[in-house]
């Protein structure tokens, strides 16, 4: 199935069950809220991980570049359906009352403003990359490329986010969990900074539709 595609379709699941729960007029959809946030957040963590790993040839149990590729992409994509359900979620939630320029811009929020807004921007970062990558054809390698690095101040605003927003920031477990998320890509990061770069090379097949550029590795 298409990236694309699984995407939305579980945007849309994720949309009906923040309409069912706020008919039930119930706490639900800020459970919903919640979840759809951590997922999204441990998604983006997963994809930055892999798309650092490409350039590393960084290959946990022999696992093939390709496979990591298609595992930085798909989650990519994933990760953004998620903070579309994320988003449509605190939309819906008649406890906190937010406007859709409040959930567009953050820092109009009436509650917790900061955090929210740093959530904000880290949406439109994430959004940005993967509109950008959808459309790569009509960029240049070089421009395409930093553009992509955007996703790295997306995953810090992202983590400031999870740890500044909602009642969970003082829960041990999710202290440890962003501990740990954010250890393992300042690790990587580090490495990618100055480890050797292998260079990333967009193909894209002539018969297929342009889902951005496309990792070979040199020599391929």
């Amino acid at each position: 199935m298409n990236s694309w595609r699984l995407a939305g379709l579980s945007f849309a699941a994720l949309a009906v069950a923040a309409v069912a729960a706020r008919l039930s007029d119930s706490p639900q959809i800020w459970h919903l809220n919640r979840a759809a946030g951590f997922v999204s957040y441990g998604l983006l963590w997963v994809s930055a991980m892999a798309g650092m790993a490409l350039p590393l040839r960084f290959r946990p149990l022999r696992t093939r570049q390709s496979v990591i590729f298609e595992l930085h992409r798909v989650t990519g994509v994933l990760a953004l359906a998620f903070l579309g359900g994320h988003l449509y979620a605190v939309l819906l939630d008649p406890w906190i009352s937010f406007t859709p320029i409040d959930v567009l811009l953050g820092f109009t929020a009436p509650y917790r403003p900061l955090a929210l807004g740093l959530g904000s921007a880290a949406a439109w970062l994430v959004a940005a990359v993967l509109a950008t990558t959808a459309l790569s054809s009509r960029f240049s390698y070089r421009t395409w490329r930093n553009l992509h690095r955007l996703a790295f101040p997306a995953y810090v605003l992202a983590f400031l986010h999870l740890l500044l927003a909602g009642t969970d920031a003082a829960n041990p477990w999710v202290l440890a969990f962003a501990g740990l998320t954010a250890g393992a890509v300042g690790g990587m990061a580090t490495l990618r900074l100055f480890g050797t770069d292998q260079p990333q090379i967009p193909r894209q097949p002539a018969n297929s539709s342009p889902t951005g550029p496309r990792y070979a590795a040199p020599g391929r």
